[in-house]
């Protein structure tokens, strides 16, 4: 799988550009997901530029803490020309061996339309 890799903002009370900084957003281009560093206070917001829905999963290698030991994967649908906020993501149930939350993106279409951009919240 071939990963972008998201370099968090930092959002504390001085507040932070968000939405209309494209520059900040990191497209899928050939990549089929994204990664970062997580310190169980990011958020990533998904926009799907694309004309069909995208469907983001949240990869969750650790059992899940619902009970059991079960790994639950997170799917979530965002509809066409819309962007989602998703997370913050708890480090003991979404980060791999390497400290990182990885998103698998499966799009009805080109996934060239997709871009994300991670907060982490100070």
């Amino acid at each position: 799988m071939a990963v972008a890799t998201l370099t968090p903002k930092t959002v504390n009370y001085e507040g932070v550009e968000a939405y209309s900084d494209t520059a900040d957003y990191t497209a899928a281009t050939a990549a089929d997901g994204f990664q970062f560093v997580n310190d169980g206070k990011t958020i990533v917001n998904i926009i799907n530029a694309d004309d069909g829905e995208l469907t983001a999963t949240v990869d969750n290698p650790q059992p899940c803490d619902f009970g059991g030991t079960a790994v639950h994967d997170v799917e979530i649908a965002i509809p066409a020309a819309d962007d989602y906020l998703v997370g913050p993501f708890p480090k003991h149930r979404f980060n791999d061996e390497n400290g990182k939350v990885t998103i698998r993106l499966t799009a009805n279409s080109d996934v060239t339309d997709i871009s994300a951009c991670a907060y982490k919240l100070e």
